[in-house]
């Protein structure tokens, strides 16, 4: 296991494309991509891609507690319009309780439209990643916010989903206190500073480092509403394991 992880690496480092594009940066040995919230077709993807784009993170699950019906065409209209990679993403609703049937429900879910985490495309997902954000979203009790947190890992672990975090310091510490419970797992953080980096970055939650940084918000591109993302390549790559199965297997 060791040595086919290491050859994922190693592949990373030869295969990884230099991408020249127009999103105000440049782009030297580093990915970028863009999670959605809505609906984005097959068309903007390609365009998108186009664009310097090779990854998206699709939503899931809305914070209202029910999966996002937008999500299975968004997801095989992004494999088909050539990227080269795709992660969906749970926004969970912590005031309804009961993470594990919440994700059981998604679960349910994908498997009803055909999507499979790591299965062939156009019907599969990389990662599942949780956003945890919002702490007037979630209990005042940090212990009953760790309770459900675990619910989820726990229950996701049980469905073979591949887990990572969307959080920043300024969400994770008012919700979850000074605790470590996910630092297992990829940490995918924001700073809207446009700035395509990890350089601004300061650990928090058990994360020394971070595997993605969104680093602009809403922007309008290719008749898409998305947010910007990027993470470094090649020799620059330091992230957990499920990340380079996810991201660097194609």
């Amino acid at each position: 296991a060791v040595m086919k992880v290491f050859a994922v690496v190693v592949a990373a480092v030869a295969v990884v494309a230099v991408l020249g594009c127009s999103w105000g940066v440049e782009k030297a040995e580093a990915t970028y991509g863009a999670d959605v919230s809505s609906r984005v077709t097959e068309d903007s993807w390609a365009c998108l891609n186009k664009d310097g784009l090779s990854f998206a993170v699709v939503r899931c699950f809305h914070s209202s507690g029910i999966p996002d019906t937008n999500c299975p065409a968004t997801v095989k209209d992004a494999w088909n319009a050539g990227l080269a990679y795709v992660d969906i993403y749970m926004f969970p609703d912590p005031s309804a309780g009961n993470g594990q049937k919440q994700i059981d429900d998604l679960a349910t879910f994908l498997s009803q439209n055909g999507l499979k985490a790591g299965g062939a495309k156009p019907n599969a997902f990389g990662m599942l990643w949780f956003d945890i954000e919002g702490p007037q979203y979630w209990s005042k009790s940090q212990d009953t916010n760790r309770g459900f947190f675990n619910d989820l890992v726990s229950r996701a672990k049980s469905h073979g989903f591949p887990i990572g975090v969307y959080t920043s310091a300024s969400q994770w510490n008012p919700i979850m206190g000074d605790w470590s419970g996910g630092a297992a797992f990829p940490l995918w953080y924001a700073h809207y500073d446009n700035n395509p980096s990890f350089s601004d970055f300061s650990a928090f939650g058990g994360w020394s480092h971070p595997s993605i940084k969104q680093y602009a918000d809403t922007t309008s591109i290719c008749s898409a509403s998305i947010d910007k993302n990027w993470y470094p390549s090649g020799a620059a790559f330091n992230a957990s394991i499920p990340f380079v199965e996810a991201h660097y297997k194609n």
